[in-house]
């Protein structure tokens, strides 16, 4: 916390996305809820149950009609994975057999079942997973008042700009159709559920800042502006007027459609987007992205106690590719260390476990059930996409994959699906002993891409999701610099293409160095290509050069933010 002026008082946390907010601060309770066993008698357990199923009938309704309203928002998959975790057959055996067997309260009941999933997904370390308690907890709570006859969630006017402490992706839907126009989390990640719904939505937004809910004043008058992290408490009236300026100025410049992505001097750069969602889709054309540089399919297992059948993601494949053009590059399941497979796997270091690559190759049938959906998808596509697989580390695991991508090929080549066309493969460059040896891998396959996220995590030492030392993740940092450096060096070598498709991308000082590096190929959120557009008209190849290559010789992320700065002007 700092102050600007005698008044007012600026709360740093991390950006999410951009734009500006000005509006009334809603601060949203923290306090989580908490049920007393109750005992009821034998001939009221009939009576518990129904309640329990009439409950049940009553939430999926609700999310079917939140989804239906936003079918052109990137939330419509989230929506859906919480009514597949409200239909998990699991949870109602459990609900009823406290019912029946221990003979306690329905509401009791739920809240026993629902603790006892995110105790699990607490134990298991895994980022992706964690992220997802809040929605648990909201689907709990949001139970527990429909069985009691309570209403949990206020409406808020429009215009105002929500501070909490964390929220439910369904709760902040609600509130966007209510009219908020901003999100401040105290707590969560950038790549938190929540963070990725504001995102989708286009909410300006910032999290893990620290005490906005001690801070901040009900009902008082507050500037967020996401791009630079910071939430102005009791700004003054020139404050508010030059603000407003900047987001008018934001809102003509997202409205202007890029032609092309090419440098002062016509250097032709490849901008495509990062995606995870169906509904996402519009946004591609929208911003004008020349593909998809990366199709996340994590969210096709959530949900689901086992696996995601080979049809359905047959038909998620075949929806994308439909949707959009270009190429499609789809990154193979990147799950952790966590209780998804048949395995128990406890894990005390999970990040640096059981996940990606490594549980892929031991969990076969969920690989191949993902190879042969995307084998048959490229075989409708011929040309179109590109299978990326995250984690490696060794290279053992590229031959290992190759193996099994061959495996089902075979296997598919015997039910008559042939390829007129190769698949090409690539490798997500995360562990820096893959950017340390990169020719050796290079050599092995048919592109690279660089994964910013999980490489400054491995190479600073930093959980990107621990809010205690976020500001240690520096994903720009010339250490990370210099192994993207080593990585485009190794990757021209064995003569093939190398992206980059973390939030460095998307980050005008790391698209700058990146372009200076070498990279031809930049894949982030759509909403952020209208600024790295502009900024790739605004100098030639020859200045991108001379950036970066001052950058390398930098020992600081500060030190090049005040770099960036002299060469930017």
């Amino acid at each position: 916390m700092e102050a600007t002026n005698t008044d007012e008082i600026m709360l740093k946390g991390r950006s999410v996305g951009t734009g500006v907010a000005i509006g009334k601060a809603v601060i949203l309770s923290s306090e989580s809820k908490t049920v007393a066993p109750t005992s009821i008698k034998k001939s009221e357990v009939k009576k518990h149950k129904k309640r329990f199923l009439k409950a049940k009938e009553s939430l999926i309704d609700e999310l079917q009609l939140m989804a239906d309203e936003l079918n052109d928002t990137g939330s419509v998959e989230i929506i859906d994975t919480q009514k597949q975790i409200i239909l998990d057959a699991e949870i109602e055996r459990s609900v009823f057999e406290i019912i029946e067997e221990k003979q306690l309260s329905v509401d009791f009941a739920i809240y026993q079942t629902y603790c006892q999933f995110i105790e699990r997904l607490k134990e298991s370390g895994s980022e992706l997973f964690r992220q997802r308690i809040v929605d648990l907890e909201d689907i709990r709570d949001r139970f527990i008042d429909l069985v009691c006859d309570q209403k949990k969630k206020k409406s808020v006017k429009k215009g105002s700009l929500i501070v909490a402490r964390e929220i439910s992706p369904t709760d902040l839907v609600s509130y966007y159709e209510d009219g908020a126009i901003g999100l401040v989390m105290e707590k969560g990640g950038v790549t938190s559920h929540a963070a990725i719904i504001a995102k989708s939505l286009g909410i300006p937004c910032i999290v893990s800042a620290e005490k906005a809910t001690k801070e901040v004043l009900n009902n008082k008058t507050v500037v967020l502006d996401a791009a630079e992290g910071t939430l102005i408490l009791n700004p003054s009236r020139k404050t508010i007027s030059r603000y407003r300026k900047k987001a008018e100025a934001a809102a003509l410049k997202k409205k202007k459609h890029p032609d092309s992505f090419e440098t002062a001097d016509g250097v032709s750069l490849k901008i495509t987007a990062n995606i995870e969602f169906e509904a996402e889709l519009p946004k591609i054309k929208e911003y004008g992205a020349q593909g998809i540089g990366l199709l996340r399919t994590e969210s096709l297992l959530f949900g689901h106690r086992l696996r995601k059948s080979e049809e359905e993601q047959l038909a998620f494949y075949s929806t994308v590719l439909k949707r959009s053009t270009g190429p499609v590059t789809i990154r193979l399941f990147d799950i952790g260390g966590d209780k998804t497979s048949s395995r128990t796997v406890k894990e005390a270091n999970p990040f640096l476990g059981w996940r990606g690559i490594r549980l892929l190759l031991d969990e076969k049938e969920l690989l191949q059930n993902q190879l042969k959906a995307i084998i048959r998808t490229a075989a409708k596509y011929p040309g179109r996409i590109r299978i990326l697989v995250p984690m490696v580390s060794v290279i053992n695991e590229v031959a290992e994959i190759k193996d099994e991508i061959e495996s089902a090929k075979n296997e598919l080549q015997t039910e008559g699906v042939e390829l007129t066309e190769p698949i090409p493969l690539g490798l997500m460059v995360e562990v820096p002993s893959v950017a340390l040896s990169a020719y050796s891998f290079a050599k092995e396959v048919d592109f690279l891409s660089v994964g910013t996220n999980d490489l400054t995590q491995y190479t600073m030492a930093v959980d990107r999701g621990n809010e205690r030392i976020c500001n240690l993740f520096q994903h720009y940092h010339p250490s990370v610099l210099h192994l993207i450096k080593m990585t485009v060096e190794g990757a021209d070598k064995a003569g093939i293409d190398v992206s980059v498709c973390g939030e460095l991308a998307g980050d005008e000082i790391g698209a700058a160095c990146l372009i200076g590096m070498g990279i031809q190929e930049l894949s982030m959120v759509p909403e952020t290509i209208p600024g790295i557009s502009e900024l790739i008209h605004s100098k030639t190849r020859a200045d991108f050069e001379q950036l970066a290559a001052s950058a390398l010789e930098l020992g600081s992320s500060e030190d090049l933010e005040r770099l960036f700065e002299e060469w930017k002007n």
